[in-house]
């Protein structure tokens, strides 16, 4: 069988969260957009009856057990049934050849219901705490084994297959296997010759939240003070990403006698390495934390309170600061947004702002100059958006390993993390996620019962590379999900036991990048899954972010450049579009209409301040219509004031007049208008950006008394023609008078 996995590299790139994976005794997880479905995937289940006892790895010690070592593996049984099981017998197995392949290894791990190797463990020694366990009961095991019992092969590097069984009696079917378990058993004797170049391994840990504030000053919760408090999500991340990077073997720890022989004879010793961590930060959240600092108040209701985080985010943006000055950091784009989406809404300018803006502001706030990086959330991105980074600027991206699936199916070899991905105007370098290391650790997050099973998988898993080709040092990246939150214990064991055992070498990100990109496969091109396309932000949500845009481009046109509170909206417009939101559309719609009413509240401070349908009367062919623009902001404003009349009242200057208003004044522009008859005529008055965009609209109405010119010309003629009249009858009566004289 084959599993298709994404990538693959000998620098182990690991992001850290993953996509439930299904491990052997695991019950697996649904399939995650990012990986296809494959036999081998997260997605496979059990085919078997279930047993009555699910038997649970506690630990398995040492980590890279060595020639002489006593292999411990310790666990539960619990009796998911509804009969006592009595009787107990556990045993373990193994398998006296090593795995063969990573497909070999990966069937092996996701067959939970499948056999257990047939060699028995003979000088194992077994402790149970009971023979005998009642429905819904725990017991806990114990078994200890000399490695050198096992006989395994001094040569080379390899895993082996390992398992433990459990044979009980039940009332109904009596003596049978009542529960299993698989995994695995790294070996790596320090003292084989030849045994080639370690897997690279570099961390990529990302520190990322959703939005918490609206704009500017305007919190709208305060769960960010949970999360930086040192047992918070964001405060354990850190403090475990600190511990890594600066770990080392424990002070006053001797050396064996061993140890030093291997020394003098020029072999590799076990020892304790620093795990180099490569940040992934969400510039928003820095700036959060640092507005924090300085105190705040969060809104509740109608009512402001104060913020209960001004203490923890001091603590946590100054152990930050240290780290990322240890460190290599990468710049999320600011708010992290949902980009694929954005660019298909038409948000693409958005994107590059953000882009833009990531990489400013975190190289501001830290001091420090971050990776040039683009990241997009789940690793996925499609083609048109791909470009669109390109012509950004954008020259390496970090992708899920289904983003570029290998032609032809899973090769006998992972290849390195580093590959070229095609834009419509160049290449781009690719770091590519290995989904299988991925899903692996997956488990580990969705089921804490299944923490050390998975990172005793993770481990072996990637010997099992590291043995596929000895010679070839390759890159690994295994990239998490942008807000998890592991169990504490978990997290921390998978960044710092890649420093505690010798076929792993821990590397900066940028390392990876310097690897080659492999010649033995090729490479589909660029491939967007239809189920990412699912998880995006909808897009009716985008189409109203687009429109509250672009009110916010009309603010910040007639505001001075510089101006704080435009500033603070197209920051408020950047914080709907986070990828933060893909789970929660109800909040991010909230967001939204917080943020339009926000807006439309600050624009209505500069206004028409002309009543609206208000009366203005001419007592003469000509007059001023008065018109009042109000500013009640606390910065001046550059307005433009349009005049539309109607056929029969003309006004002066094409009706257009441009001003700059002065905070909190009222500015009277006189409008001169000349009507052409008397009557009452609609005059529209509109405030315009001074780019063009309309602002606001006002009708007034223009009532003339005065008489027009044809109603003159009437007048005129009325009066002239009385006049006749009245000469005519004037003259009559004096004919008349002179024939009564004569």
């Amino acid at each position: 069988m084959t599993r298709r996995r994404g990538f693959a590299g000998l620098v182990l790139v690991a992001l850290l969260p993953l996509t439930a994976p299904g491990l052997a005794g695991a019950a697996p997880s649904p399939p995650s957009p990012n990986s296809p479905s494959s036999p081998n995937s997260p997605s496979a289940t059990p085919t078997g009856p279930a047993l009555p006892l699910s038997v649970r790895l506690g630990s398995l010690t040492p980590l890279a057990p060595q020639p002489g070592d006593t292999l411990v593996v310790t666990g539960t049984l619990h009796n998911d049934g509804n009969d006592p099981v009595t009787n107990l017998d556990v045993s373990l197995r193994y398998r006296d050849s090593r795995v063969g392949s990573r497909s070999e290894f990966d069937d092996y791990a996701t067959t939970a219901d499948g056999p257990l190797p047939q060699e028995r463990a003979g000088d194992a020694t077994v402790a149970v705490g009971h023979d005998s366990i009642a429905p819904g009961a725990t017991v806990a095991f114990r078994i200890k084994v000399p490695v050198d019992s096992l006989q395994l092969d001094r040569r080379s590097w390899q895993v082996y297959e390992l398992g433990i069984q459990v044979v009980g009696v039940t009332p109904t079917e009596g003596t049978e296997t009542v529960g299993r378990l698989r995994t695995f058993l790294p070996w790596a004797p320090l003292d084989v010759p030849g045994v080639g170049l370690p897997t690279q391994v570099a961390w990529l840990w990302p520190l990322a939240d959703r939005p918490h504030r609206l704009g500017g000053s305007t919190w709208l919760d305060d769960d960010l003070a949970a999360a930086l408090t040192p047992d918070g999500r964001l405060g354990r991340l850190l403090a475990e990403g600190i511990a890594a990077s600066q770990q080392k073997a424990p002070p006053g720890r001797q050396r064996t006698a061993r140890e030093r022989q291997l020394h003098i004879v020029g072999k590799r010793v076990p020892t304790v390495r620093p795990v180099p961590v490569t940040w992934a930060v969400d510039p928003m959240l820095v700036e959060d934390v640092a507005a924090m600092t300085s105190g705040y108040r969060v809104t509740t209701g109608r009512s402001t309170e104060a913020g209960r985080g001004k203490a923890f985010a001091t603590s946590w943006l100054s152990s930050l600061r240290t780290a990322v000055s240890r460190g290599e950091v990468l710049a999320l784009p600011y708010a992290d947004p949902d980009i694929v989406a954005a660019d298909r809404a038409g948000l693409a300018n958005e994107v590059q702002i953000a882009i833009n803006k990531g990489q400013t502001s975190l190289a501001a706030s830290l001091g420090t100059a971050p990776l040039t990086y683009a990241w997009p959330p789940s690793g996925l991105v499609d083609q048109h958006t791909l470009d669109s980074l390109f012509a950004a600027g954008v020259r390496t991206v970090v992708l899920d390993g289904a983003a570029l699936p290998i032609l032809g199916g899973e090769p006998s070899e992972t290849p390195g993390a580093h590959a070229v991905v095609h834009a419509h105007d160049g290449d781009l370098d690719a770091l590519l996620v290995d989904d299988g290391l991925r899903a692996v650790v997956s488990v580990g997050l969705s089921n804490p019962g299944l923490q050390p099973l998975a990172l005793q998988r993770f481990l072996s898993e990637l010997l099992m590379i590291q043995a596929e080709l000895p010679s070839d040092q390759r890159a690994l990246v295994v990239a998490p999900d942008r807000r998890w939150a592991p169990d504490p214990a978990f997290a921390a064991a998978l960044l710092a036991d890649t420093g505690k055992v010798p076929w792993v070498q821990p590397v900066p990100l940028s390392t990876a990048l310097d690897n080659p990109t492999s010649t033995k496969v090729t490479r589909e091109p660029l491939t967007y899954p239809r189920a990412a396309r699912v998880t995006e932000l909808t897009g009716s949500y985008l189409a109203a972010v687009r429109a509250a845009k672009e009110r916010a481009d009309a603010f910040a046109s007639i505001t001075m450049p510089g101006d704080n509170q435009s500033r603070d909206f197209d920051d408020a417009v950047l914080r709907t579009l986070s990828s933060a939101w893909r789970d929660d559309s109800a909040e991010a719609a909230t967001r939204l209409a917080a943020v339009r009413a926000a807006l439309a509240s600050t624009m209505r401070r500069v206004r028409i301040a002309t009543g609206a349908n208000s009366f203005v009367t001419l007592t003469s062919h000509s007059g001023t219509v008065p018109v009042t623009v109000s500013n009640e902001l606390d910065t001046p404003v550059h307005v433009v004031v349009g005049i539309t009349s109607s056929l029969h009242l003309k006004v002066a200057g094409n009706g257009r007049t441009a001003e700059v208003i002065p905070p909190h004044r009222r500015i009277p522009i006189d409008v001169k208008a000349t009507a052409q008859t008397s009557g009452v005529f609609p005059l529209e008055v509109t405030l315009y950006t001074p780019t063009g965009q309309t602002y606001q609209k006002v009708k007034l109405f223009v009532r003339s008394t005065a008489y027009g010119v044809v109603a003159l010309l009437i007048t005129g003629g009325a009066t002239a023609v009385l006049m006749i009249a009245v000469v005519v009858r004037l003259i009559r009566r004096g004919l008349r008078a002179r024939r009564r004289a004569a």
